[in-house]
């Protein structure tokens, strides 16, 4: 087998491994280590009992913002990719995520409102900011770069999706099963669909970017906590 088959074959692992690296995993292990903690022991610190109900709040309240809205990330770029081989990926993604979407709206009712810090408005533009630069990516004309950006989104899903859990357990909802296409199936279809280098490439820059724009997200998220623990 010559080098740019395997280096094709390596693609869909390496896409999937990559997410796995670069996505938000780093960053919500620590939140869903402070939830499981201060459930469990009895921390007097008045800025644990407020900071428990704060960051399940700000959870609910800004994936709500981000992702709770239709047409979302996913329907965006369904609209962008024309590959055949896409279909069935898709179709299972858009109805996972209405359920998903579903589940969102229902865990933002149940958290309450957030807990209104110094910087709020500037907080608030902030995500506003990262949501529109994710559609931006989702709605990209460069073909190649919303399915990069979709299944990188679907993939870091699975990754926060068992912090909503834990979120749901808290305020008292049943979280649904996820019906997201799995990392298997999402390595399969960007194998396929890395038929020539500029699409490679902007699979690449697609997927890179919606990362960064996750992590973005969970690292306000993050900072929020982090400083209202140290008040």
């Amino acid at each position: 087998m010559g080098l740019l088959a395997s280096n094709e074959l390596d693609f869909g692992t390496n896409f999937i491994e990559t997410a796995a690296q670069q996505g938000c995993g780093p960053i919500v292990a620590p939140l869903a280590e402070f939830l499981e903690k201060s459930g469990t022991t009895q921390d007097l610190r008045s800025q644990v009992r407020i900071c428990r109900p704060a960051l399940v709040a700000d959870i609910a309240h800004f994936m709500n913002v981000c992702f709770g809205r239709f047409p979302g990330i996913i329907e965006h770029a369904g609209q962008k990719i024309v590959a055949q081989e896409a279909r069935e990926w898709l179709a299972q993604s858009i109805d996972a995520f209405a359920l998903e979407r579903t589940f969102l709206n229902r865990l933002h009712i149940a958290a309450g409102p957030v807990h209104r810090q110094i910087g709020q408005n500037r907080v608030n533009a902030l995500i506003d900011g990262q949501s529109r630069s994710m559609e931006m990516l989702a709605t990209s004309d460069r073909e190649g770069c919303a399915a990069g950006a979709a299944m990188a989104f679907a993939l870091d899903w699975l990754e926060s999706r068992p912090l909503l859990d834990k979120v749901a357990m808290i305020v008292g909802i049943e979280a649904p099963p996820c019906f997201l296409p799995r990392p298997s199936a999402t390595a399969t279809l960007a194998r396929n669909m890395s038929v020539n280098p500029p699409i490679h490439r902007a699979m690449v820059f697609g997927r890179d970017q919606m990362l960064a724009q996750q992590r973005g997200l969970w690292q306000i998220i993050a900072a929020r906590h982090t400083a209202l623990l140290n008040e």
